[in-house]
């Protein structure tokens, strides 16, 4: 089989495993998910073992039937030779046979040994196929980012000898592309580029430098090193998301290769490299929907009781503390009448982005219930975690939020329970939380409660 039929069917499968994530969790459980992606490989693997035999057996077949036809064709055919010269026959110098080569009548001209042919052998056209299976390994295997970018930081030198490049992927934002890894004995681009400086993300599609002529450039204003010789650059792509541009540029086309050939390989690798990106992406949406709030950002209730009754199980392992703090915003009513719900979600929108800068790293911030946030201390006591509640407090009185022609403004009520001093279990710690939460509510707002009030009333 080719090259192309193998990635025809690498690509098959992958769109197997990303059509298989895709299914919602009520429709078909995880567990399934990957038993249904095992089947699927597996019946890949058989229908191109299968394809593969098959083609081997119709080689083997027209092989031996060019060798039957050769035989019949070159078989001696009986010939008169008059032994006695006729009358007015003038007389013939005897010649003998013409020697006959080894292998002449057996093999088809195309098969004869090099050694007893005179005639030249064109160069062929070879695919690493080595160095392109230590790369489809990992990507097969759903391995991380990093050790796919090694593969094929270790693959790209085999798969274009005597070339160059570099491969560009965005850092976070999609108005930068930074370098990833680079290859060859000369620079041919910056690290960091804008991707308008790139014909191909515009395009969409191969483009193409000849910088010794002029009827094939291909704008890319990147590739200033070293502005000689021929260039590809290809969009990293897929599921109609731009990831990156693989950029690959050599001053001479070998011998026996052509151009197209070329643009062939660097399509394959970027395909396949898109489509793993894709992939990888699609998995951590996956997850990130699984467990962040959509709104805010902050991590769901579920992901919250889940982590919760881990940390208090931790807790009471290593006998350390753990604190929780509920928050209301004491402006949502007002907001909701004046200015509508959009506007109450922009309020909790921008609440959830600034919560994470107020809290430490290991902290856990959480959208509770409706406009009630909360955040999971892990390890804080009493003191830390008032102290905690009180720098939110006093950070979130001070934003105010553009919206339209007008303000978005708040104060916040939160209320503080720590275990053990208020709780010995996460159910008794959140019930507490919320009863302080409800106090300082009451009490007109703008304050951070502890539980300990909520036992003197």
């Amino acid at each position: 089989m080719s090259v192309l039929s193998y990635i025809f069917w690498l690509i098959v499968f992958v769109g197997g495993v990303i059509a298989a994530y895709m299914v919602p969790d009520n429709t078909l459980a995880l567990h399934l998910k990957f038993v249904l992606i095992g089947a699927w490989g597996s019946v890949l693997g058989l229908v191109y073992h299968s394809l593969c035999n098959r083609k081997l057996r119709e080689a083997e077949e027209n092989f031996t039937e060019a060798l039957n036809d050769q035989q019949r064709n070159n078989s001696p055919k009986t010939e008169y030779i008059p032994v006695v010269p006729s009358i007015g026959d003038e007389p013939q110098p005897f010649e003998a046979p013409a020697a006959r080569k080894p292998f002449d009548s057996i093999l088809p001209p195309e098969n004869k040994p090099a050694s007893i042919q005179n005639l030249a052998v064109p160069a062929k056209i070879s695919f690493p196929l080595e160095a392109w299976e230590l790369f489809c390994k990992p990507i097969l295997k759903n391995r991380p980012f990093p050790e796919v970018v090694e593969a094929l930081e270790k693959t790209l030198p085999e798969l274009f000898p005597t070339a160059a490049g570099i491969l560009y992927m965005y850092g976070g934002t999609q108005t930068e592309l930074h370098k990833i890894l680079s290859f060859g004995d000369y620079v041919i681009s910056d690290d960091t580029i804008m991707p308008a400086e790139c014909a191909s993300f515009n395009l969409g599609e191969i483009v193409i430098t000849d910088f010794a002529s002029n009827e094939m450039n291909g704008g890319c204003t990147h590739l200033h090193h070293h502005p000689q010789g021929i260039s590809f650059c290809a969009p990293i792509e897929g599921l109609e998301e731009h990831f990156g541009i693989l950029s690959i540029q050599l001053d001479k086309i070998p011998d026996g290769e052509t151009l197209d050939f070329w643009k062939t390989k660097v399509g394959i690798v970027a395909a396949t490299f898109g489509l793993y990106v894709a992939n990888q992406n699609l998995n951590i949406r996956f997850q990130q929907h699984s467990i962040r709030d959509n709104l805010t950002g902050l991590f769901n209730r579920r992901y919250m009781e889940e982590s919760l009754r881990r940390e208090v199980s931790a807790a009471n392992r290593h006998g350390t503390p753990i604190g929780i703090v509920m928050i209301y915003p004491d402006q949502v009513t007002n907001i909701q009448k004046e200015k509508g719900h959009h506007a109450v979600e922009q309020m909790l929108w921008e609440l959830g982005q600034r919560l994470p800068n107020f809290i430490r790293t290991e902290d856990i911030p959480c959208r509770y219930d409706g406009e009630v946030l909360c955040v999971i201390l892990p390890g804080a006591d009493k003191k830390i975690t008032l102290e905690r509640a009180e720098r939110i407090r006093r950070e979130i009185s001070q934003l105010q939020v553009a919206y339209g022609d007008g303000i978005l403004a708040t104060t916040l009520s939160l209320g503080v329970s720590v275990m053990p001093d208020h709780a010995i279990d996460e159910g008794t710690l959140i019930y507490n939380g919320q009863r302080a939460l409800q106090l300082a509510m009451e009490n007109g707002g703008n304050r951070v409660v502890s539980a300990d009030a909520v036992r003197q009333y």
